[in-house]
């Protein structure tokens, strides 16, 4: 009754707002409203092997599930979810969307097999400046709910590399080659990786980090992120 009586306290002098509408949120929601969390675009990708996610990754490393929280198209009310999280110092939203993301397919048996998680690594100058790895936070989430540890040291990005933003397909490709290394090779041998992203576009960084792990022999993946594009 006190900590319902102190987050009530603290919601009148500091007003929590909806990620994605701006309404303010009640005691019981965390950076989401109800009706939100109701109509975000998810993909169900989870369910459907042959997806818009896989596609990209088919025939480039040894694939087993792919899934996304959400589609993420530019302008959208989601791409407030990510700016918040990369932007606004607020890590525990990777944490909260993690958790989400692993609850909503939890029974479908994504998870089974899996035997740690790989957040992309993010690069050291973007890394002290933000403070977290909004990966990392996602990939906390996720592992909370599944209890399938993080490795947040074994994959490490070898180089500082341009904003994929405003790149062209071609040079988002171009931009992310050769930009990770792995680091204990031996101890992800035959080894089933979940590797975590925020979001998903062309899928050059994720393949950019599967590259790098072909180094440990007999190992497979599968991809998560909170979003993805068209």
């Amino acid at each position: 009754m006190m900590n319902l009586w102190i987050e009530t306290l603290l919601d009148w002098i500091y007003p929590r707002r909806c990620l994605m509408c701006g309404r303010l949120l009640t005691v019981e929601e965390r950076h989401i409203c109800l009706p939100c969390l109701m109509d975000l675009p998810r993909t169900t990708f989870h369910l459907h092997p042959e997806n818009l996610m896989e596609e990209r990754f088919r025939g480039i490393f040894p694939l087993e599930r792919t899934a996304a929280l959400f589609l993420y198209e530019k302008g959208a009310a989601v791409c407030n979810i990510i700016y918040s999280l990369k932007y606004h110092d607020q890590p525990d939203i990777g944490v909260f969307f993690g958790r989400l993301l692993a609850w909503d397919i939890l029974d479908s048996g994504f998870f089974e097999g899996i035997d740690c998680i790989i957040p992309v690594p993010l690069a050291p100058g973007r890394l002290r400046e933000r403070g977290y790895n909004q990966a990392a936070m996602i990939a906390r989430g996720v592992s909370s709910k599944t209890g399938i540890p993080v490795l947040e040291t074994h994959l490490v990005r070898t180089r500082e590399n341009p904003t994929q933003t405003r790149q062209s397909v071609r040079g988002r490709f171009e931009n992310a080659e050769r930009l990770f290394e792995v680091r204990h090779p031996e101890e992800l041998a035959g080894k089933h990786v979940l590797l975590v992203d925020d979001v998903v576009t062309t899928g050059a960084t994720i393949r950019a980090c599967a590259d790098a792990l072909m180094a440990c022999p007999d190992i497979r993946f599968s991809v998560l992120s909170l979003g993805c594009t068209y």
